[in-house]
Formats: structure tokens, C-alpha cells, sequence
């Protein structure tokens, strides 16, 4: 309501005093030599700004001085040069209800002058900056827009952005597989200047839909250069010119199409790199070198898409085949390493009871063969250094047992991840390390609690060892 409402009064003062109009995307301005006209047109004016909250982007001038605007309508005489400055950035700035910023354009020829000349790749360009945003053009027979843009006249300000499913990548999505080479920022913001609809269908200014397929064709090529240039690399590798200086005309359905393979590409994050290059291969066979790229592959885009997605298809199921042999291939690793970690407590066990088994036998045998000469070997202390070599070879056979099973385990598990890494083609590392955790740590962990039990057991023997004459004694008493 409140743009319908200034369009009247700017029609009123363009009806009354045929002044001068300048437009711009952040500014109008309205100037005229004063006659003795009404001067209830510019009163009405200050008081739609005022009331709509924006009065700071309305200026009145006499001459180059400024003035309020009841002083304005008081002092203006006749000859009076006058000027009325309209900054459209206070309205630009202002967040609307409905969380979308506003704009308008009183002409519809400055407003095709502008939108010819803006370079969505700039920084600087206002639907970088401003998103989403809607833009009033006065009287303009359609309206047409994307996810962030609409362009409607004053009657249809009601119009909704349009509502995409589809999840676009981000600037930084793109610049991971696409490089910029630019001595200035060069943004590649595709939402923000995407168009997906028209009513009526086919009434999209050309510029809009060009800056649409521009800023999609960038997602869509290995380099960006300054000076309109980009770098395809496919079978051949291709220097060619992005849009040129002609006039290009585009079409939805070409823009559609540009989408469609954007959306191909950038949907998984996973392999995003492969399918550009699948794409790219059978493009840089078939385009028509002698025209810019946007010329030239409307030709082409479709087939070689299809063909792209065909190419993947079958690259994929090969490698899932790959894959499950891969993934076999570990797991048989994965045993050999888990059965290491059993091997060596099995080992550990068995070297236990064998050197028990051999003191029992030793002690047994020839020590305590004649039971008369028993307390005269406790007498002589001869028995307790029997013991106490005894419990220091236990110590020592589980010292040097758990450095060398350590070793022997560290580098193993070091050997089979440096090959695994190094042999891996088909596999990620997220991958490698959920399977390794899923059965050869667990094996691990059980492995060295058992481990630590049997080198208990050791020091407890150890410990008996030396304490045997005591423990003997009490025996005995």
C-alpha cells in the first residue's frame, strides 16, 4: 500500500510540474523549475515517508540548499529551481514484515538500464548484500523471481518468493572445486540470483535470466578468469569466453536445464569432483569452440548430462564391486591382526604353566628326593636362594615377554595401517576406522585385560617365590 501510494503522488508531480526524473538503483531524483503550481502534491509526499517510517530518505532542495519540508513548501517562489531527492537505501535497509527486503523503481527504463549493467559476480551488487529481496516496478505487465528475487508491479505485492526444494550449494561449496582467479572479491552467490519462474511464462527480461544462467554456468566449469573467461578441463582442455559482449538470448527452459546439472553435481558432497568431470568430458567433445560458452551449450547440455549420469552410474556400481572385495580383503586383515592379540596371550598363558610346571619338577625332584635333607637346606638358606632365583626369573620372563609382545603388536598394527592407507582406492577413511574399531579393537581391549591378568598372576607367583621360606615355615608350624 504504501509504494502505490507514492507512485500516485510521484504521477500527481510528474502531471503537474513535467519536472526532470533521474533513477537509479539507490536513489530518484526529481527536479523542476517551480511556476506557481500546487503545492499540495509535495506535502501529500512527505506525508506517506512520514507515516511509512522512512522520512530520513526524503530531501527537499531549493537552489543547492536543503530544507524540511514544511519550510520547503513555505519558501518556494516562483523560478525557484527545486529538487527532491528520494534515497531508496533507507527503505532498501529496513527489514520488511515479512523478513524480505524492498525496492522500487518508479521507471521502467531505468530499471531495464540497471539490471543491463549489474554484474552479479561484484561484490557490490545489491542482491549479494540484500537477500531475499523483492523489487516494485511501476505498471510492469508481469512478475518473475526465484527463491531470494522478485521483480512485481505495485498490484501484486502480495507475491510470494518461490519455493524450491532443492538445496543449492553454497559460495563455499563452489570454490571448493571451482578456482577464481580475480584481483577483485568475485562472489558466486547462486541463490541469491537465481530465477526459477515467470507469469506469464516467457516474460523474464533477458538480463535476469542471463545473470541467472551466468552465475549457474560458473558452478559448471574447472576456472574462472577475469576479463569473461573460464577453463574447461573434459578430454581436451578449453579456454573459452563465459558470455562475451552480444546479446545473448536465454530462456527458462535452458536456465532449467543449467539447474538440473548444477543440482546433479552438487547434491552429495561425496564425489562432487567426478561427476563435474564426467560432465565436462563429453561437453568439451561437443561444443562449438567458435562461440562463448553460453552460446554454445545450450547444444550440448542435455545430452551430455544424460550421458554424465549414465557414466556414474556404471563408475558406481563398479565401485561398490571394488569396494566389497576391498572391504573383504580387510576384514581377512583385520582376523590375521585380531588372531596376533590371542597368539600372544595363548603364548604368554603357555609359558606360564610351562615355567611353573618346570620349578614344580625341579624343586620337586631333586630338592625334596631325600625329605631327610630338608631342614638342613632351609638351615643353610640354600632352598631360599633356590626361590629367589626362582621369582626373579618370573619377573624377568614377564619383563622381557610384555616388551617384546608390545613391540611385536605396535608394529604390526603400524605395518597393516601405513599399507592399508597407502593400498586403500576404494574406501574412506571414515570407513577404514569404523570397521577397524568394530572388531579389532574390541578384540584388543579383551586381549590385554586377559594379558594383565596372566602378568599378575606371574608377579603373584614372583612374590611367593621370594616369601617362600616364610610361608614355608608357617606351613610347617
Amino acid at each position: 500500500m504504501m509504494l502505490t501510494g507514492i507512485f500516485d503522488i510521484l504521477d500527481k508531480i510528474k502531471n503537474s510540474f513535467q519536472p526532470i526524473w533521474t533513477e537509479n538503483w539507490g536513489y530518484l531524483t526529481i527536479s523542476g523549475e517551480y511556476g506557481n503550481e500546487n503545492k499540495s502534491s509535495f506535502n501529500e509526499l512527505n506525508n506517506i515517508f512520514t507515516t511509512s517510517n522512512i522520512q530520513s530518505a526524503l530531501t527537499f532542495f531549493i537552489g543547492s540548499n536543503s530544507y524540511s519540508a514544511n519550510d520547503f513548501i513555505n519558501d518556494l517562489q516562483n523560478n525557484d529551481s527545486w529538487r527532491i531527492n528520494i534515497n531508496k537505501e533507507v527503505l532498501i535497509r529496513k527489514e520488511q514484515e515479512g523478513g524480505f527486503h524492498l525496492n522500487f523503481f518508479y521507471s521502467q527504463e531505468e530499471f531495464s538500464k540497471w539490471s543491463s549493467k549489474a554484474n552479479p559476480f561484484e561484490e557490490a551488487h545489491p542482491f549479494n548484500t540484500y537477500s531475499p529481496i523483492k523489487i516494485v516496478v511501476k505498471d510492469i505487465k508481469c512478475f518473475w523471481g526465484g527463491p531470494n528475487i522478485l521483480i512485481c508491479n505495485q498490484n501484486n505485492l502480495d507475491s510470494t518468493f518461490a519455493v524450491s526444494n532443492t538445496k543449492f550449494p553454497t559460495n563455499r561449496d563452489i570454490l571448493d572445486i571451482v578456482h577464481v582467479i580475480s584481483e577483485k572479491p568475485f562472489c558466486i552467490h547462486l541463490e541469491k540470483h537465481l530465477i526459477t519462474f515467470s507469469e506469464p511464462e516467457k516474460s523474464i527480461p533477458n538480463d535476469f535470466l542471463k545473470n541467472s544462467a551466468k552465475i549457474l554456468l560458473c558452478c559448471l566449469v574447472n576456472e574462472v578468469q577475469k576479463d569473461d573467461k573460464v577453463i574447461l578441463r573434459g578430454v581436451r582442455r578449453l579456454d573459452m569466453v563465459l558470455c562475451g559482449t552480444e546479446n545473448i538470448p536465454i530462456n527458462l527452459k535452458f536456465n532449467n536445464e543449467l539447474m538440473d546439472a548444477v543440482h546433479w553435481i552438487y547434491g552429495e558432497k561425496e564425489r562432487r569432483d567426478l561427476r563435474l568431470k564426467l560432465l565436462l568430458e563429453r561437453i568439451t567433445l561437443d561444443i562449438d569452440l567458435s562461440k562463448p560458452l553460453l552460446v554454445g551449450l545450450p547444444h550440448v547440455l542435455e545430452n551430455s548430462l544424460q550421458q554424465a549420469k549414465e557414466r556414474y552410474s556404471y563408475i558406481v556400481y563398479e565401485r561398490k564391486d571394488s569396494y566389497q572385495k576391498e572391504l573383504k580383503d580387510l576384514l581377512k586383515d583385520l582376523k590375521s591382526l585380531s588372531d596376533l592379540y590371542s597368539n600372544k596371550v595363548r603364548s604368554l598363558l603357555s609359558n606360564l604353566l610351562r615355567d611353573v610346571l618346570a620349578a614344580f619338577i625341579l624343586v620337586g625332584i631333586t630338592l625334596f628326593s631325600k625329605a631327610t635333607e630338608i631342614l638342613k637346606l632351609f638351615e643353610n638358606k640354600l632352598i631360599q636362594y633356590v626361590f629367589i632365583a626362582f621369582g626373579g626369573y618370573f619377573i624377568i620372563s614377564a619383563i622381557f615377554q610384555m616388551i617384546a609382545d608390545f613391540y611385536d603388536i605396535r608394529r604390526s598394527s603400524k605395518e597393516f595401517d601405513y599399507w592399508k592407507n597407502v593400498s586403500r582406492e576404494y574406501m574412506s577413511q571414515k570407513d577404514f576406522e569404523t570397521h577397524k574399531s568394530k572388531t579389532l579393537n574390541k578384540r584388543a581391549r579383551g586381549s590385554i585385560i586377559i594379558y594383565l591378568i596372566i602378568i599378575a598372576c606371574y608377579i603373584a607367583i614372583a612374590f611367593v617365590c621370594f616369601n617362600f621360606p616364610c610361608i614355608w615355615n608357617k606351613i610347617v608350624n
